[in-house]
Order: C-alpha cells, then sequence, then structure tokens
C-alpha cells in the first residue's frame, strides 16, 4: 500500500481537498495507495476542520468526504517514515517552515506552487489542486500497469 502525504499551512483547504481527492480518485481505479494529510502550523488558526469552500467545491466534483468532521493534524504528530511520498502543497510558503522544523531534517519535501488565498482564488488553486492530484494518481496507475 502506498501511501501519500499532503501537507500545507493549518490543514483545512489545500492538503485537505487534495488528501479526498487522491482518495476517491484511487478508490475508482481500485489502487492500493492512500492519501492523508497534515499542517505545518496547526493551532494557530481557528478553524480546525476542512474549510468550507473545499467542501463547496468537493461537492461539485460529487465527492464525498470521508474525513470532513476530523479536526486538522499537526505533521509532528505523525510518523512521517510510514508515507512513500511527502508533498507539501506550495514551495515558497511552505518550505521556510519545513526548514524551522527539526523533526523534518531527515526527511525528502516535494514542492508544488499551489497557492492560498488571499493570494489566488480558490476557484483557480482548487482546480490546480486536482489537475496535479490526477496526474499523480494517473502516475500510480500507470507505474501498476507497467
Amino acid at each position: 500500500m502506498q501511501k501519500i502525504l499532503f501537507v500545507c499551512t493549518a490543514n483545512i483547504f489545500r492538503s485537505r481537498f487534495s488528501e479526498e481527492v487522491y482518495n476517491h480518485l484511487a478508490d475508482d481505479l481500485n489502487l492500493p495507495s492512500r492519501a492523508f494529510s497534515a499542517g505545518l502550523m496547526v493551532g494557530r488558526y481557528k478553524t480546525r476542520t476542512i474549510y468550507a469552500p473545499a467542501l463547496e467545491h468537493l461537492k461539485l466534483l460529487n465527492i464525498v468526504p470521508k474525513r470532513k468532521d476530523e479536526l486538522s493534524t499537526h505533521i509532528d504528530d505523525l510518523n512521517l517514515k510510514q508515507f512513500d511520498k511527502i508533498i507539501c502543497l506550495d514551495k515558497n510558503e511552505h518550505q521556510p517552515m519545513v526548514r524551522k522544523n527539526k523533526n523534518l531534517t531527515n526527511f525528502t519535501m516535494e514542492y508544488w506552487n499551489i497557492v492560498d488565498e488571499p493570494f489566488v482564488s480558490r476557484n483557480i488553486s482548487l482546480p490546480q489542486c486536482y489537475k496535479k492530484v490526477e496526474k499523480l494518481v494517473d502516475q500510480h496507475f500507470l507505474e501498476l500497469c507497467s
């Protein structure tokens, strides 16, 4: 079972959306792969469950979120050794946070460039997330078929 971890700042928007999309698409293809998500600064924000605009976008995609009511998870509360790939959703935003976290020094992070609100509209960032996650799922599917 391949495990992917999506990481953002508060674990309420981009990472949670990516997790739900990944698991939905992987389920559709019967892939032995699952995603989870976490945040680098969980606890500094009032909202601790998935952000309403992310839920709205999932609904538009006919994706029923499996962890809708679960609280956000801090990256330090996970055993990162269990993940095959760790993806931070915005290099400019997250790389400095990763560098400051001594618990992350021994892990390789992949960085995407999905910029958060208010700098980029959710109508841009969430479709970007979807496309990147879809491509990742497709890559895993092709790897299994070859």
